[in-house]
């Protein structure tokens, strides 16, 4: 996973998918040694080939804007962003998503 918040995530796939395709993912965070897996759902705003320095297709970069989601990840999601602290480092250009 590239970045996430309270409104979609970027994350990496072995295959393009279709914009407008509606995805279903689960997520698992940990905080303080407690794990917890998290189901979501949204759909697929964008999705880029990411290559190598030699032009290899390493695979794609999918932009998920979320359809739904529970309560306490988006509340966990808040409370890590007002912090401004990121699990991952921010993605350029996902601003227009706010999924920075």
């Amino acid at each position: 996973m590239s970045s996430i918040s309270d409104t979609g995530l970027v994350f990496h796939s072995p295959q393009a998918l279709v914009t407008g395709t509606e995805v279903g993912l689960t997520i698992q965070t940990s905080l303080l040694g407690y794990l917890r897996e998290w189901s979501v759902q949204g759909w697929v705003v964008e999705c880029e080939c990411e290559s190598d320095e030699a032009n290899e297709e390493l695979g794609f970069a999918v932009t998920l804007l979320f359809s739904d989601m529970p309560q306490g990840l988006k509340t966990l999601l808040g409370q890590v962003s007002e912090q401004r602290l990121y699990a991952y480092p921010p993605v350029k250009g996902e601003e227009f998503f706010g999924l920075n």
